[in-house]
């Protein structure tokens, strides 16, 4: 159950080649991000509804997508890959919180929450069972790769683009503190969960090659 061990310089050059890999997939999300820039040459592509916003949600989805097929083929990690993807399912409800909130008045987003609960239970009731798996995915690198998007997401795009901060920062009335906290905020949310989307495929990898 533990986490794959690099015994070979074959194998040693394989994971190299796929951390440069998810470098380069992160520098073309940031290209990407420059041409729609330059194309709407304004904040539209921060705002509700607008295409990083959508693009947001459709990583989360496929990071979803992604633990719960793993989810269903392995038994061993079922509960940690299922609360994995209760997180990243409530953080794509979590973006569409303008929909929510006209879609469900009063309840809005926060019925995501359900998802992680149901979760945290499950491994509860199975944590004989679950803690082996847990300390096996702390050892990997998809642990790794997820604590490194954590950081993207929390410190770096939330604290970054919070509204006071760049209030007192740039100290002019002038300014539109909100538009310029969703151009800091979203698109480096954006790496963030994208970050995310390729630690599940880096996860998929490490389970692959322990069975091989």
């Amino acid at each position: 159950m533990d986490s794959p061990i690099i015994k070979t310089p074959r194998q040693l050059l394989f994971t190299q080649a796929r951390q440069i890999g998810y470098v380069a997939v992160m520098s073309l999300a940031v290209i990407l991000l420059w041409k729609l820039a330059d194309i709407n040459k304004n904040a539209v592509s921060v705002g509700e509804y607008g295409p990083i916003e959508t693009a947001q949600t459709a990583v989360l989805l496929l990071a979803t997508l992604s633990l719960g097929i793993q989810a269903c083929g392995n038994r061993i990690y079922r509960p940690l890959l299922l609360l994995l993807g209760s997180l990243t399912l409530a953080a794509a409800i979590r973006e569409q919180d303008a929909f929510f909130e006209h879609a469900l008045p009063g309840i809005s987003w926060y019925f995501c929450w359900v998802f992680p609960i149901a979760a945290i239970i499950n491994i509860i009731r199975l944590r004989r069972n679950s803690l082996p798996s847990f300390i096996a995915f702390l050892r990997s690198n998809s642990f790794n790769m997820m604590i490194t998007a954590a950081i993207i997401i929390i410190p770096i795009a939330q604290l970054l683009g919070h509204r006071s901060f760049l209030e007192d920062l740039i100290n002019n009335p002038a300014v539109n503190t909100g538009h310029l906290r969703r151009i800091i905020e979203e698109p480096i949310e954006l790496l963030g969960y994208l970050q995310i989307l390729l630690a599940t495929l880096e996860f998929h990898i490490e389970q692959w090659l322990d069975r091989h």
